[in-house]
């Protein structure tokens, strides 16, 4: 079946061929009788550029799959693709010890709207968007062969459905059990991928939990919007003093006690509060409280660049209050999840706050198994900042 041009009006040749996946729609003619979904060839007024997925229904109206115009992007394709990326995954010594990891990881993986993680031996799928979502489902047995051509051992298969919808699920292979045990280093965390937040747990923070940890001996620890505790548990391995971990989520403070118990580390080393973590630090404020180290990793703001600066005003807000029950000589670790605010926006905000006792010790992203394409800044969603107070 021949597919349909669509004409880029804007001069993104260059922009396209350095690895940008995306196409607006303000940069697209009007699409005549183009469905999401569809396969198209991009071209602009040098010719044919790239085979992109179609869906002219929304503002990221096109996205890359192949700079070949004539890519076919067939089975054969798709699980060439999924086993280069499972691959990559084999030969990272950061995964080492990692039995939660992802595997895809959408446009870095040449693999656009299209998200795959596995926590042991069971794969949960997700798709960005309608066009993704018809793009990969009638190729999901091509993903998984791929992925296990790659290395994968994969018993049992999940589909979470559209990144931004909430569906019950499916099972496409075997049956995810109720809690799936995964080991990170020697910290061990129950997932369940059925209802769990994004896959299940936050893969994207595996590195920056390690960082926590090299910093955590002898040190009181906040944890704020702490989900299961990944940083609390990470902390209490390094050989923390005391963790506190504050979520407004009465299931996922229940479930750092048992996250803690297959840790095997003590239950009275750890602090457990369901609350609001305003209303937290405003309480703990007034009561003189203060901790060696706190960690800030709310979740994201600015779902949209129109909520951006709202969500600008909440991490000062956050900023503020974290920082008051900061120990002197401590240390405050602040995350944002949103691709919307910038590393350069998260550091305006503090520097804003005009507090000379901080220091930058380090900025870093997403974990290894989570990469970015040199020319698609908008791909590192993840700004994780560490600093030194006084």
């Amino acid at each position: 079946m021949k597919r349909a041009l669509w004409r880029v009006t804007k001069p993104l040749r260059d922009r396209v061929r350095a690895g940008h996946p995306w196409v607006y729609d303000r940069a697209l003619e009007k699409p005549k009788g183009i469905k999401t979904g569809d396969l198209v060839t991009l071209v602009d007024e040098k010719g044919p550029l790239a085979t992109a997925l179609a869906d002219p229904t929304s503002p990221l109206a096109a996205r890359v799959l192949d700079l070949d115009p004539g890519a076919s992007c067939d089975g054969a394709w798709v699980r060439a693709r999924t086993e280069a990326a499972a691959n990559r995954r084999a030969r990272d010594p950061l995964l080492v010890g990692c039995t939660g990891r992802r595997l895809v990881h959408g446009e870095a993986d040449a693999c656009p709207g299209l998200v795959v993680d596995i926590y042991a031996d069971t794969a949960v799928i997700v798709f960005d968007g309608p066009a993704a979502t018809a793009f990969w489902r009638a190729r999901i047995g091509d993903v998984l062969v791929g992925l296990e051509r790659g290395g994968a051992v994969i018993a049992h298969a999940w589909l979470r459905g559209e990144r931004r919808e909430r569906s019950a699920g499916e099972a496409l292979r075997g049956n995810p059990p109720a809690e799936i045990v995964i080991n990170e280093d020697d910290a061990r965390f129950g997932v369940d991928v059925r209802s769990g937040q994004k896959t299940g747990f936050f893969l994207d923070q595996r590195d920056n939990r390690r960082t926590i940890r090299r910093h955590a001996a002898g040190q009181t620890v906040l944890n704020l919007f702490s989900y299961t505790g990944g940083f609390s548990l990470h902390a209490a391995l390094g050989g923390a003093t005391k963790v506190t971990s504050v979520d407004i989520a009465g299931p996922a403070i229940a479930a750092i006690e048992r996250n803690v118990q297959l840790s095997n580390l003590p239950q009275d080393a750890h602090e457990r509060i369901t609350s609001d973590c305003f209303d937290l630090l405003a309480r703990a404020q007034s009561q003189g409280r203060r901790w060696d180290l706190v960690i800030v990793d709310p979740p994201s703001f600015a779902p949209s660049e129109r909520a951006k600066g709202a969500a600008l005003r909440a991490y000062e807000r956050l900023a503020v209050a974290a920082l008051a029950v900061v120990e002197p000589g401590g240390r405050f670790a602040l995350a944002s999840c949103s691709s919307h605010v910038t590393e350069g926006d998260l550091l305006g905000v503090v520097a804003g706050l005009q507090v000379p006792s901080l220091r930058l010790r380090q900025s870093a992203g997403a974990a290894s198994d989570h990469p970015v394409l040199p020319a698609f800044s908008e791909g590192r969603y993840l700004k994780f900042l560490f600093f030194d107070v006084g």
